[in-house]
């Protein structure tokens, strides 16, 4: 493995390494081809390290890489995602991921679990997010959605939030809930905003805002809930 000085073709914010196996392709612009990349993206308290079996390299600042394996590392939270293929826009600072995207990451100490087929990583607003149908497994629970967004902003309340969701208790079937907005707060809560619905117990909660404590089985509080017997 070496290490490739490319600041003649590009201006990178990073240290790129690959295996000797490598060629450059003279066509309608210049592409460089790699094995084994292994690179690295510094920013203000993030810092992304990104593995693949191939890479390819464009001159107007294009990475594509395949089966990638990528850590992302802030001042208080770390997360992994895996996929198939990524495309990271150094000029517009977005790495898109696509094909059985796995995202891990920690939670409340709980580590959690998120599949989806599409994911894009916006370095600029510190923004994960996904607008196709996602999965979300924690210890005890699974949440559905039309997608999410999940902020890694360290100024900002850790949130993880989902589209359309749906929440259901692993362990408990008669707990479950649906709402427009689905957020996972801190301290174990779930926020459900705008047409808030929640089963619990053979009770059947409406609301505008639901919050739930999802590993003690309870809702904390509700904003104008109407309650009725299932």
């Amino acid at each position: 493995m070496k290490t490739l000085i490319l600041s003649f073709i590009f201006f990178l914010n990073f240290i790129l390494y690959a295996s000797d196996n490598n060629k450059i392709e003279f066509i309608e612009e210049l592409k460089i081809e790699l094995d084994s990349p292994s690179f690295s993206i510094s920013q203000k308290n993030l810092k992304i390290y990104m593995t693949g079996d191939k890479m390819n390299m464009y001159q107007q600042g294009v990475f594509e890489l395949s089966n990638v394996s990528t850590e992302l590392e802030s001042k208080s939270k770390k997360s992994r995602i895996s996929s198939n293929f990524a495309l990271y826009d150094q000029n517009e600072e977005i790495i898109d991921f696509k094909k059985s995207v796995d995202f891990n990451f920690i939670t409340n100490k709980n580590s959690a679990y998120l599949r989806t087929e599409s994911l894009k990583i916006n370095l600029v607003n510190k923004i994960i997010e996904s607008d196709t149908e996602t999965d979300l497994y924690l210890d005890q629970s699974h949440i559905a959605s039309q997608g999410f967004q999940y902020s890694f902003n360290e100024d900002l309340e850790p949130y993880l939030e989902f589209i359309k969701g749906e929440f259901k208790d692993k362990k408990d079937t008669e707990n479950n809930g649906t709402a427009d907005s689905l957020k996972l707060l801190d301290n174990n809560r779930i926020l459900l905003e705008g047409n808030a619905l929640f089963n619990q117990k053979g009770l059947r909660i409406e609301a505008d805002s639901i919050y739930y404590d999802y590993l003690e089985r309870k809702i904390i509080k509700s904003i104008n809930a109407k309650v009725s017997a299932t």
